[in-house]
């Protein structure tokens, strides 16, 4: 199964927000019938007050819930705490498919260096993903108009340039439901070991 990615929300909070690659997160919330559900969510990033989170089910706002805090190392954490925001956002999955460009891959000693999408004359901002020979699936945050042409152009890590045709195959939205989650009080001890467990200068 395709991984879903998370998307990127506008900077609303006034407390520095870490990106942490090494923290489970998981929210507990009651039902209608008042039973405990789980929910495993993707941590967009986090902070001593609260969290953003990502997950493709509706949760809506202003409700309690409980936030389950894994990090690698072993140490958890379990906040009180409630949703405060709530944002909509789509990825767009879509597979391009185009003739076969010989020694592309053959060449050990060459390497796809860039690879860049175009729609007509436009540059599209994407990220590319399971590159072949005659296809490539490619992730962008804005819609293709897959009525327009598209085209890809290659270069190596030779200097080389190649620039082809491309059809859709394949096209897919992926909607998130992007959460911001407010502690009901600030954790300093989870501040504290944010800091302290911090290996690379990734915040916003």
């Amino acid at each position: 199964m395709e991984q879903i990615l998370t998307s990127e929300t506008t900077n609303q909070r006034k407390s520095t927000r870490f990106i942490r690659k090494d923290i489970k997160a998981t929210i507990v919330k009651s039902n209608i019938l008042g039973l405990k559900e789980t929910i495993k969510c993707s941590l967009i990033d986090i902070s001593s007050t609260g969290i953003q989170i990502s997950t493709p089910l509706k949760l809506g706002t202003n409700i309690k819930l409980t936030v389950h805090l894994n990090f690698d190392t072993g140490k958890s954490f379990e906040l009180k705490s409630r949703i405060i925001r709530h944002q909509v956002t789509s990825n767009y999955l879509s597979v391009h498919s185009f003739p076969i460009i010989k020694n592309l891959l053959d060449n050990k000693d060459v390497s796809l260096d860039k690879l860049y999408l175009y729609e007509s004359n436009k540059q599209i901002p994407a990220k590319f993903r399971n590159f072949h020979s005659s296809s490539v699936k490619i992730l962008t945050h804005t819609p293709l108009d897959t009525k327009k042409q598209h085209s890809l152009i290659f270069i190596l890590s030779n200097g080389d340039k190649y620039n082809t045709l491309t059809q859709i195959t394949d096209y897919q939205q992926h909607k998130y439901n992007n959460y911001g989650i407010k502690f009901d009080k600030a954790n300093d001890e989870l501040g504290e070991y944010i800091l302290e467990t911090q290996t690379d200068l990734v915040f916003k």
